[in-house]
């Protein structure tokens, strides 16, 4: 299992096939939240990774994070504390099965499902730029 920041984006395979695609930022841990692995961490908490450095990190491997700035897509957090997991998120991710579905398959929770909180954050903080311009990030292709 891991912990970590993720975004999340449509995909188009074939002219009529699309897919949720996950671009995580992930650490791997025990269920009481201890990395288990070497990272560095950017989170102002120390514990976690920050959205915009990581983004920022990846322009030179990821294209799609050289056209778009970090807040272009939802985006949301793991949190692995205690034997609890929280993933506050978008609520436009939360809204969508696949989305979800897709979240935990990238972070390896198939086997704690029934102990995952979603927990929906509309704020400024989780807020992106096709959400801000009335848009829900499933009307928007991406080729990577």
């Amino acid at each position: 299992m891991y912990k970590g920041i993720f975004w999340c984006y449509l995909t188009c395979f074939d002219d009529d096939m699309f897919g949720v695609t996950v671009l995580p930022v992930k650490v791997k841990c025990d269920l009481s939240g201890n990395v288990l692995e070497k990272a560095e961490f950017s989170s102002k908490s120390g514990d976690n990774f920050n959205h915009e450095i990581e983004w920022e990190k990846r322009k030179a491997s990821a294209r799609i994070c050289r056209r778009h700035t970090y807040n272009h897509y939802p985006r949301g957090r793991v949190e692995i504390k205690n034997g609890k997991i929280k993933i506050f998120a978008n609520p436009v991710i939360i809204e969508e099965a696949d989305a979800k579905e897709s979240v935990v398959k990238a972070f390896e929770l198939e086997e704690v499902k029934d102990k995952i909180s979603w927990i929906a954050d509309g704020s400024k903080h989780y807020c992106f730029a096709v959400d801000a311009m009335s848009g829900a990030f499933l009307d928007e292709e991406v080729d990577e």
